[in-house]
């Protein structure tokens, strides 16, 4: 394997670092970089920002991220924007990128790598130099096979026929429940995570059951359902590589649509295989999926219509927002030893202030 401090440079023009002959162990994991540190690591892109110039010439900014973290990277060019621009097309979302020579700097109170083109570089990697699993934050094995099993206990508590007949024809299936278990529930905001769709499926379920158990006359089969399975399009959504992004059908058409036409599908077997589905619980249930955002505001194709849809709506958003509040304060640690610091809300698009401290 090449030495990662021998470079090749033609005069003016930006780093060019060789390829690695074989995969490279990450030792520069985001979590630990600090002011002044000089990096020489592999790291996911997430995020990337198209040049623009400034007033030394032309740089581009991008968001990499490993299994601990992510950090904003910023790429100072010359001025020549041609070969700027050509390094920048070089690599897309999704890819891992090697870092030579960049400069850990505090910008508005947060970690940034920066990289020169005259002294540092950065490439595109092919995927036999890397082991994605140091870029994809996960849930160990032993704690999505803990949860699956929540899952199937709570598909075995529903006592209609009918919503019990479709929930086995999905989790009878290896594949899907390959898939539902270690899909993540987002790119960012909360459980953007391998597993992280099956945990929030988990807590949305167990909060729908606390609330049925509160309130007379809700169909608590139908709310376990749809509890179940009102994020499986997110199956089809996302995809994991070194990092999560969109698919294209997820861009064009979204989870919530996607899940009620797989749902629909499903109910179309059932009915081709001579089982009985009643068209109004086919209602119900496809209303919970695609009323579950609640708002418009919320990317919602309906708002909440039915008070078991409430019920999931609610779950929802109550489990989403507390992890995303959870997170916020794990990622508000790691860069501040205080015990109030201001932090990013992207719920509101603006720094607040947030308690920290551990009790």
């Amino acid at each position: 394997m090449p030495d990662l401090y021998k470079y090749s440079k033609k005069k003016d023009e930006q780093t060019m670092i060789e390829t690695d002959t074989g995969k490279r162990k990450k030792e520069q994991f985001v979590e630990n970089l600090r002011e002044g540190d000089v990096v020489n690591d592999l790291y996911a892109v997430k995020i990337k920002n198209p040049p623009r110039p400034y007033k030394r010439g032309t740089w581009f900014g991008l968001v990499a991220t490993d299994k601990t973290g992510e950090i904003s990277v910023k790429f100072w060019g010359g001025d020549n924007k041609e070969r700027v621009k050509r390094l920048y097309d070089s690599f897309k979302v999704g890819d891992v990128i090697q870092v030579r020579l960049g400069n850990v700097e505090i910008y508005e109170d947060k970690p940034q790598i920066s990289i020169n083109e005259t002294v540092g570089g950065l490439r595109r990697c092919s995927p036999n130099e890397y082991d994605v699993r140091d870029f994809i934050p996960s849930l160990d094995d032993k704690k999505i096979k803990e949860l699956l099993e929540v899952i199937k206990k709570d598909i075995a508590s529903v006592e209609n026929a009918q919503l019990k007949t479709l929930l086995n024809l999905f989790f009878n299936d290896s594949d899907f429940v390959k898939d539902y278990s270690h899909s993540p529930s987002a790119i960012t905001h909360h459980h953007n995570y391998v597993g992280g769709n099956l945990e929030h499926g988990v807590g949305v379920v167990r909060l729908c059951k606390n609330i049925c158990e509160m309130y007379e006359n809700i169909n608590k089969d139908l709310v376990i359902t749809g509890g179940i399975l009102h994020d499986i399009g997110k199956i089809k959504e996302y995809k994991v590589g070194a990092a999560i992004d969109k698919t294209d059908e997820g861009n064009f058409i979204g989870h919530i649509v996607m899940g009620d036409r797989w749902i629909r599908e499903k109910i179309g077997e059932l009915r081709e295989k001579g089982k009985d589905f009643d068209q109004n619980l086919e209602d119900k249930l496809c209303h919970i999926m695609l009323s579950h955002h609640g708002k418009y505001e919320f990317g919602s194709p309906r708002m909440p219509k039915t008070i078991e849809a409430c019920i999931v709506h609610a779950a929802d958003l109550m489990d989403s927002q507390v992890k995303n509040f959870i997170q916020t304060i794990e990622e508000g640690r790691k860069t501040s030893e205080d015990e109030w610091a201001f932090i990013w809300d992207s719920d509101v698009g603006m720094k607040r202030s947030m308690y920290l401290g551990e009790d």
